[in-house]
């Protein structure tokens, strides 16, 4: 460090300037900086990427059963009503469409996919969405049901389309080349080289920036697929607690790519039950800095990312979730109030009973208009629908043992253990013996596993099959009198609406 003698001591020294002096601390600041930065970068060198992020600083408090009794109400009119072979033109007489003032549904398919699925969509989720309220957005232009179906990617620019890292891309000049000369609908076999799936990634980005063009400064904007079910309700219920100015990305969280710069694992919001950007986070993910000659000094969102959808990253809402990220938007993690499990999974257990459902994702095309009618006669005023009576619509549990019949959940995240035994009727003894378990499953023949579950599942039927080389057959069963006794002890007075979390299991 320099000292430097003041002038009435020590004879005359040369005087220094002011100017000087600050450049010279201003210097050795940065000196000090750098060195900081240089020793952490080393450090962070030694440190092996995080499988999922886990900085607290994101969401704070991140409490991973705190819940909250939001008093809401429903906004149909009638709440209740009982169908009686009313019309979906009836049904929908009850939806509150003043709610699509502010709330924006867009709904994304491809021109590939099984038409059934976006029949049932139509049928039921969006049924009662006018031609103005929806915006349909897919990899090709079409009319259904007097909707505009909007090309999203034809408003993409020439750099997806030309270039070393755009063959993935040709998929889609492909199509409009064999739907422009008629041969698409006619030529299965022509047909057959259209990768939907691979197309489906890049209809995100520029998803969001033909919603915006559309459909400018809406409060929310719920993003879903054919086979997403969203219970209306209790989305515009979830809404209304929330603040449209702040830029919130919900949905519910899948682990998404590293970020190499920070050594940051990060998450996304998993398209298939859907996921919601609120007005501030729309603004923030389209905002382009002006210079002073007024031109715009950021590309266009899509092309800002587009590297994403070149690379080799599987999907679209993983790279919304990644550009989200970088620009300073984190995913505000509301599962189980967006659930990945599908119906005939859903886990009816202490964690969930009281807790309201908003969107669920692969429900089958048979279920979609029944729970969409089932619906309408279980609202209630004063409390949104809870997986407490989700429950109702297949009563898993009422039946003791089903033949053929596999009640584990579909993509379960807590596997149960297995066990050998030789028979189902041991493996229903060894459920009975263990208090806390509600239901079982014997996978017999070749195998001969037991499998136990504290969670109560309806499940879905499951004939035998080969596997592995083993023959497999299927016989499941519940303990029936503890599930009704389970039950009846859990009455929910009032919804547990849960808080945005990265750590509760997803």
């Amino acid at each position: 460090m320099m000292f430097f003698r003041h002038p009435d001591k020590l004879g005359s020294p040369p005087l220094l300037n002011k100017r000087l002096n600050r450049n010279i601390l201003v210097t050795a600041a940065s000196l000090f900086v750098t060195a900081i930065f240089l020793w952490n970068r080393h450090r962070l060198k030694q440190t092996s990427v995080p499988e999922l992020p886990r900085n607290q600083s994101w969401l704070e408090p991140d409490e991973v059963n705190k819940t909250y009794d939001f008093p809401t109400t429903s906004d149909f009119q009638p709440v209740t009503l009982r169908l009686d072979n009313k019309t979906a033109q009836e049904l929908c007489a009850t939806f509150p469409r003043h709610k699509l003032s502010r709330i924006q549904p867009v709904l994304k398919i491809g021109y590939s996919e099984n038409r059934d699925k976006v029949e049932s969509q139509l049928d039921s989720v969006s049924a009662c969405f006018s031609k103005d309220d929806l915006i349909i957005i897919s990899d090709s232009e079409e009319t259904l049901r007097g909707h505009t179906v909007i090309d999203v990617l034809a408003y993409l620019p020439d750099t997806y389309r030309k270039g070393p890292d755009t063959s993935k891309f040709q998929q889609y000049l492909l199509q409009k080349e064999l739907k422009e000369n008629g041969t698409l609908a006619l030529d299965k076999e022509a047909a057959k080289k259209i990768d939907g799936w691979a197309l489906d990634k890049y209809k995100f980005l520029p998803g969001i920036e033909r919603a915006w063009a559309l459909k400018p400064n809406r409060e929310f904007y719920v993003f879903y697929e054919s086979d997403t079910y969203i219970f209306w309700d209790n989305m515009f219920r979830l809404l209304d607690t929330l603040d449209p100015d702040t830029a919130l990305y919900m949905g519910s969280p899948s682990p998404g790519r590293i970020d190499g710069r920070r050594l940051q694992g990060t998450l996304f919001a998993n398209g298939g039950p859907g996921y919601v950007l609120s007005r501030g986070a729309m603004k923030k993910l389209l905002h382009r800095r002006v210079g002073v000659n007024g031109r715009y000094i950021d590309a266009p969102f899509s092309e800002r990312f587009r590297h994403l959808a070149h690379d080799d990253e599987c999907c679209g809402d993983s790279i919304l979730g990644f550009a989200a990220w970088e620009l300073g938007i984190v995913l505000q993690g509301f599962y189980p109030l967006f659930t990945p499990y599908v119906l005939t999974s859903l886990p009816f257990d202490e964690k969930h009973w009281c807790q309201p459902l908003v969107t669920m994702h692969k429900v089958a095309t048979k279920d979609m208009v029944k729970l969409w009618e089932w619906e309408f006669e279980h609202r209630k005023h004063g409390q949104p629908l809870m997986y407490s009576d989700l429950w109702q619509f297949y009563r898993p549990g009422q039946v003791s043992i089903r033949e053929n019949w596999n009640n584990e959940a579909h993509g379960s995240f807590e596997p149960p253990a297995q066990r050998r035994v030789d028979s189902p009727q041991k493996c229903q003894q060894q459920c009975h013996e263990d208090l806390e378990c509600m239901q079982w499953v014997w996978k017999g023949r070749d195998r001969n596993t037991c499998h136990l579950m504290h969670t109560i599942h309806h499940g879905e039927s499951k004939e035998a099959h080969e596997e592995d080389g083993k023959w497999i057959d299927y016989r499941s069963g519940w303990e029936t009198e503890r599930i009704d006794q389970w039950r009846s002890s859990r009455l929910c007075d009032a919804a547990d609406w849960v808080g945005p979390s990265l750590k509760r299991i997803f």
